[in-house]
């Protein structure tokens, strides 16, 4: 399949067809042209001037789409349909085909699905040729319902259905997230943008195999929300890689997605990895951080990853607290670890306490929810030595051994 893609560039603006053509790649797309128009303002009905469509339309040979680099609306999709011959897309459109092509679950394919219902829904004016009405049969009054009404009420049904199905997943996942919380269980989540080396990054951390996740060098490899048990300093922690996001990422999809992001907000922290290879990595942090706030994510601690020091030779400035690794080459991993256990074990405290056999129980809770540094079992008791939280200890402080 082969495409041209669309650009329009506003004053003061820098921007480059780079990511859009990382987005085609990843959709199995092949760039055959590029057209890039400065502009003031955009055309209400074509997006583009009429020259640069005219122009367009001399350079049409084989190719099988056209593809710009902003989300259209209907009025203009239809108006380039009808003026090119050919399929007008966006770039909203191919971010949701990657996504359909992507989506392994049950909860992904749901909230595609969603996603691409409220994209379709406000299109659908500009997308159908069969605007007629249907004529009223006998026993009917009126002129019938036009073929578009059907359509938009047949997906509005879909949507309803879409969104019940999801409902029921996202209840499982808060179940999940309530059995953790119980747990009491430290959470750490990556975010960052999409190629980031997110999932590299949790592969670092995961010792067996099985653990491992997907990881590719393109975009949004990772659609799947997927949760790890680690360990940080022999602390017992709980990692969750997510999906990446991107700039401009549709709103549709965010909406959708909204359920697995749900993850995010219940992190005790945060990883922000980052491509520091990528010369545009400032606007990539924006573009989470934004994505972050639109979320309600504002208060939970971040540490910025500044991943794949391997590609990279020129020193950027830092945003504290922060670390520069090589996820790949596992390289800065200690440091990395030493700075998630200052932001999350810094109240930790040791305790020794001697547990009489008849508290049995109290000693394997300490066991499954402390890191146990040394234990005994002695004449009348066990003995164990370990590293919590003074509220994790403070039921069990008659075990506190006196010195």
């Amino acid at each position: 399949m082969k495409a041209i893609l669309v650009q329009v560039q506003f004053q003061n603006e820098e921007k480059s067809l780079v990511e859009l053509e990382a987005l085609c790649q990843a959709c199995h797309i092949d760039v055959d042209q590029e057209f890039i128009q400065k502009r003031e303002k955009i055309d209400v009905s074509t997006y583009i001037g009429k020259g640069k469509v005219q122009e367009i339309k001399r350079n049409i040979t084989d190719q099988d789409m056209i593809i710009f680099d902003d989300e259209l609306s209907p009025l203009q999709i239809r108006n380039l349909t009808d003026i090119l011959g050919i399929e007008v897309t966006d770039r909203t459109d191919l971010i949701l085909r990657i996504f359909d092509q992507r989506a392994k679950t049950k909860e992904a394919k749901l909230q595609i699905e969603i996603a691409r219902y409220l994209y379709l829904l406000p299109r659908l004016i500009g997308m159908q040729e069969h605007l007629s009405h249907q004529q009223g049969g006998s026993g009917f009054r009126g002129r019938g319902e036009k073929q578009i009404e059907l359509d938009r009420r047949l997906i509005s049904r879909k949507l309803t259905k879409a969104k019940k199905e999801l409902a029921n997943t996202v209840k499982q996942r808060q179940t999940q997230r309530q059995r953790r919380k119980q747990n009491d269980m430290p959470v750490i989540a990556l975010v960052g943008y999409t190629n980031s080396g997110k999932s590299t990054l949790m592969n670092a951390f995961c010792l067996e195999d099985k653990q491992k996740v997907l990881q590719q060098d393109m975009l949004f490899a990772t659609l799947q929300t997927a949760t790890r048990h680690i360990s940080i300093h022999h602390h017992p922690c709980l990692l969750t890689d997510t999906v990446g996001f991107i700039d401009r990422l549709p709103h549709h999809l965010v909406q959708a997605f909204r359920s697995t992001l749900e993850e995010v907000k219940e992190a005790d922290l945060l990883l922000h990895v980052i491509d520091i290879s990528q010369p545009n990595y400032m606007q990539h942090i924006n573009t989470t951080n934004e994505v972050l706030r639109s979320l309600g994510v504002v208060d939970t601690p971040v540490i910025y990853v500044y991943n794949k020091i391997d590609l990279n030779r020129v020193w950027f400035p830092p945003q504290e607290p922060c670390v520069y690794i090589s996820a790949k080459d596992k390289k800065g991993l200690d440091e990395l670890e030493n700075e998630i256990s200052h932001i999350l074990f810094k109240d930790y405290e040791v305790y020794e306490l001697n547990i009489p056999y008849e508290d049995g129980e109290v000693f394997n809770y300490l066991h499954h929810h402390c890191l146990v540094v040394e234990f005994k079992y002695l004449q009348e008791s066990i003995y164990i030595k370990v590293e919590a939280k003074r509220k994790e200890i403070q039921p069990y402080r008659q075990y506190i051994s006196k010195h």
